[in-house]
């Protein structure tokens, strides 16, 4: 198959759930018209497609296309929902750490994320932190490291659990991943940023968001926005993580319910991350500033 040349976006990522229905090589072949050159893969994406072809690594290889993360591992942290608490729509993303650190090395990831979505809020921090070391230690011996996503309601509810967490696990191969929407689901601000110091940010996902009204409710995996379409603070947020984490690879994660046309989709992702970029100079020493 010949594929159109496409200016890549330099560090960033096209996330799963922007096309939470696609297969992995799907994925990667529209990463690559988008411009993506890189892609963030739920490990059960690799363990469909790699019964089915045995070329998995080379057909990424072709189409010059790398995985960086693995997202995520969620059945492994204390507290962790139990499978007949999780939604049905849902369960298919609750998946094992052995399925997680397969997918990692087949695939060549740098970076494990690991969260704790539908997780049990009351969750002791040191209970946390010492499963989050066993997984590191397990990853270790694959040559991947571990992230650690915040998501409001959980036992890492926000920036500051995660780094707490973070620092309790006291292990080289644990940093964060660092999501804009739920940083500012949380109460985040850009400010809050300045606590967090160089080499504690691992993965960074970027959504935009219109701010909700107090009473609409929340539901889980809908409501973003392509970076730059909404009237969140993100290129603000976007200038301070380039203080601190100056080379981290920005995943465009916007998850839909409505399927549509993954081409449009994709298309529309990578103009709107293209003209977010150049507005906020990511990268640029000219661009970035100092949190206040």
């Amino acid at each position: 198959m010949t594929y159109q040349a496409v200016q890549p976006i330099e560090g960033t990522a096209l996330c799963w759930g922007c096309i939470p229905h696609a297969d992995l090589i799907q994925l990667a072949e529209l990463a690559r018209r988008g411009g993506f050159p890189e892609i963030t893969v739920h490990p059960s994406q690799y363990s469909i497609v790699k019964s089915a072809d045995s070329r998995v690594r080379e057909r990424l290889d072709d189409l010059g296309v790398t995985v960086g993360v693995i997202d995520a591992l969620m059945t492994y942290l204390p507290g962790s929902a139990r499978l007949d608490e999780v939604p049905p729509h849902w369960r298919k993303l609750m998946v094992d750490l052995d399925e997680c650190l397969e997918a990692a090395e087949a695939l060549h990831a740098r970076t494990l994320n690991v969260a704790h979505f539908l997780g049990d809020p009351t969750v002791k921090r040191n209970a946390l932190a010492s499963a989050v070391r066993q997984v590191a230690d397990r990853a270790a011996e694959v040559g991947v490291r571990v992230s650690l996503e915040f998501i409001p309601g959980t036992g890492i509810p926000d920036l500051g659990a995660a780094l707490d967490i973070v620092r309790r696990a006291d292990h080289p191969g644990v940093g964060i991943l660092f999501d804009t929407w739920h940083f500012l689901r949380s109460g985040g601000t850009p400010t809050q940023l300045a606590e967090v110091t160089h080499g504690q940010v691992f993965e960074v996902q970027i959504s935009d968001r219109v701010q909700p009204g107090r009473h609409d409710p929340y539901v889980p995996m809908t409501g973003r926005l392509a970076p730059g379409e909404g009237t969140a603070p993100i290129a603000e947020i976007v200038r301070a993580l380039g203080v601190v984490a100056p080379d981290v690879v920005l995943g465009v994660e916007v998850f839909t319910a409505d399927i549509g046309d993954p081409e449009e989709t994709v298309a529309h992702l990578s103009a709107a991350t293209r003209m977010f970029l150049r507005s906020t100079e990511f990268g640029s020493p000219a661009g970035i500033v100092e949190p206040s």
